[in-house]
């Protein structure tokens, strides 16, 4: 018997467009999925209420874990210091919710993504243990059991006063050069990764689709070069009464799972919504014409 499934968004601060669209894609591709939203000071959210979200604060999911951490944290980053302490925090909120009910597979997707099928899908695909990223980045992140071990990891990190005196020292050093560090979720993710079994990576070529890493990267398929970054070209093609994008590589098209709006790609997010699906051949034909032509996409 397969497990229910939750999403997890955290989002803190004006609650953006491209949330609701993220919102939106997974009541959609997933629409017997859980979808809960935790937020950090924001009130009601009646822009969400018609995906059927179970909206939770922060301050709902205390644990001695994580006024631990709150209390020892230091920032380390080049990043804002509420950001990075956010990023962190939600790990142990996370915990806490699946304590709560540990029969559930939970993924913590970021609010800039999107995803075009059905995530139990992916889970027989999946190594054996409790986190689960997508390649090196956790936009995507399945956990399906205790992940105790990653919170003492980084609690352990902010008790030992020399580990932080040779990171701050690192991060520094690294301010005027090109080799910036910082101690923040990232730099945790990768080297608890190298301690432990706990967490592992997942391909992102799957039988399900492709698992987008960031729009703007290339990864080895066709790709048009903007003003200032490249962006994968996206073949649309209907499926049904939706319409589903595909990437090519070597002449041959890849569905793709997921798509990654990692920074500026957050502009066109909106096009791939698909609440009102543009499946007759005038629309689908402007997809096709905005993301695979470069001067055209260099206006959106």
């Amino acid at each position: 018997m397969k497990r229910p499934l939750t999403f997890l968004f955290y989002h803190y601060g004006k609650i953006p467009r491209y949330l609701r669209n993220a919102i939106e894609h997974v009541r959609i591709f997933n629409p017997n999925a859980e979808i809960m939203l935790i937020t950090d000071g924001i009130g009601d959210v009646p822009m969400l209420a018609p995906f059927g979200i179970c909206h939770h604060e922060m301050a709902d999911f205390p644990s001695d874990e994580l006024k631990m951490f709150r209390r020892t944290y230091r920032h380390i980053s080049c990043f804002k210091e509420r950001y990075e302490r956010f990023v962190l925090e939600r790990w142990f909120v996370t915990e806490t919710i699946r304590r709560q009910r540990p029969e559930r597979i939970y993924i913590m997707q970021d609010s800039d993504v999107a995803v075009f099928g059905d995530a139990l899908g992916l889970l027989s695909l999946l190594p054996d243990c409790s986190i689960a990223l997508s390649s090196n980045n956790p936009h995507f992140t399945y956990v399906s059991g205790d992940i105790s071990g990653f919170l003492r990891f980084i609690l352990e990190f902010y008790a030992d006063e020399a580990h932080v005196a040779d990171s701050l020292r690192r991060h520094n050093e690294g301010l005027n050069s090109s080799h910036m560090y910082n101690m923040g979720e990232m730099q945790f993710l990768y080297e608890f990764m190298q301690a432990s079994s706990d967490m592992q990576k997942f391909s992102t070529n799957t039988p399900a689709g492709y698992v987008d890493v960031n729009l703007h990267i290339p990864e080895g398929f066709d790709f048009m070069q903007l003003r200032r970054r490249p962006r994968k070209k996206v073949f649309w093609k209907k499926e049904g009464d939706r319409v589903i994008p595909y990437f090519r590589n070597n002449g041959h098209l890849v569905r793709v799972f997921l798509v990654h709006f990692q920074g500026p790609g957050k502009r066109v997010f909106f096009r791939f919504n698909t609440t009102q699906p543009a499946t007759n051949p005038v629309n689908l034909m402007f997809l096709n014409v905005i993301f695979q032509n470069r001067l055209l996409a260099g206006l959106t």
